[in-house]
């Protein structure tokens, strides 16, 4: 998997986050180990969740990862506390925004309008 497959996956995930519940402004530098290798950092400021492919020096906390990990502790086939676990995760600084990252959910689409078949 190349860096852009792996950022491009964790970004269209994160797109669909529900960040409704967010209070807290936090940046997680996120360190693809491997395959991929490279880094993008995600943020919370001023209400917005933005996923960027840069470094960013001033983060609250760093997780690293596989790609394939990153991947699919985003897309919710792996939790992020038992890919830490198993030794798949680690990270260094604020756990509390590691945590608010994880307890991101999709956000919840509104079930569409029914067709009336009334005939008139």
């Amino acid at each position: 998997m190349t860096y852009e497959n792996i950022y491009e996956n964790v970004k269209k995930s994160l797109i669909k986050a529900d960040v409704s519940t967010l209070e807290q402004e936090f940046a997680i530098q996120c360190n693809i180990q491997g395959e991929g290798e490279g880094s993008f950092y995600i943020a919370f400021k001023e209400g917005k969740l933005s996923v960027e492919p840069y470094d960013y020096k001033d983060s609250d906390a760093q997780m690293y990862a596989s790609g394939d990990t990153f991947v699919k502790m985003f897309s919710k086939k792996i939790d992020g506390k038992e890919a830490f676990e198993k030794g798949l995760l680690g990270f260094d600084g604020d756990v509390g925004v590691v945590l608010l990252l994880g307890s991101l959910q999709q956000k919840k689409t509104p079930p569409a309008a029914k067709k009336s078949n009334k005939k008139s």
